[in-house]
């Protein structure tokens, strides 16, 4: 069974990660990259937020098919974003469609499809390269599934594969 590193953030005390996984992996060309993002989460929602990421947590860790995955957040802002890393698409609808992830979406959707929050929902092909949390979070606000207070006001569409060719400097 694979284990969480928790990260902290020497230069932002509100800030920090869980990271499971060597972002060095090789990826095998049917990898995909998930990301889900929350902005503007009040610490009510954030609080459930955590809770439920810690659920999910251990069942990632048991999955083989799940390559790679960092847990983000930020207190200003009310941020909270997730990627990970699969094999392949199959794998990773399986495991949002089943046990505690699935129980989540169903039963706690208000706490990305209500009030103030912003989010975001994107998977695309890894092409060989994860990104960083800037480059994911650049990729999934301009491409994802944008819903604000749990309206879709936009429909997500694929990013270039340039963007995800684009190895680390």
């Amino acid at each position: 069974m694979k284990k969480w590193v928790k990260q902290i953030d020497p230069n932002n005390k509100y800030g920090g990660a869980f990271i499971l996984g060597d972002r060095n992996v090789e990826l095998p060309s049917t990898a995909v990259v998930s990301v889900t993002r929350g902005e503007q989460f009040n610490i009510p929602r954030l609080i459930i937020n955590g809770f439920l990421n810690q659920m999910i947590m251990k069942a990632m860790s048991k999955n083989e098919d799940l390559l790679y995955a960092e847990l983000r957040g930020q207190l200003e802002g009310g941020i909270g974003q997730t990627m990970t890393v699969w094999k392949a698409g199959k794998e990773m609808n399986s495991f949002r469609t089943s046990g505690m992830h699935n129980f989540s979406r169903k039963f706690f959707s208000w706490v990305f499809y209500s009030g103030k929050v912003q989010s975001y929902f994107l998977t695309w092909k890894a092409n060989g390269h994860i990104p960083s949390y800037d480059e994911a979070s650049e990729i999934v606000t301009t491409y994802g599934r944008h819903f604000d207070g749990g309206k879709l006001v936009k429909k997500a569409s694929q990013p270039p594969n340039e963007l995800s060719d684009q190895k680390p400097s």
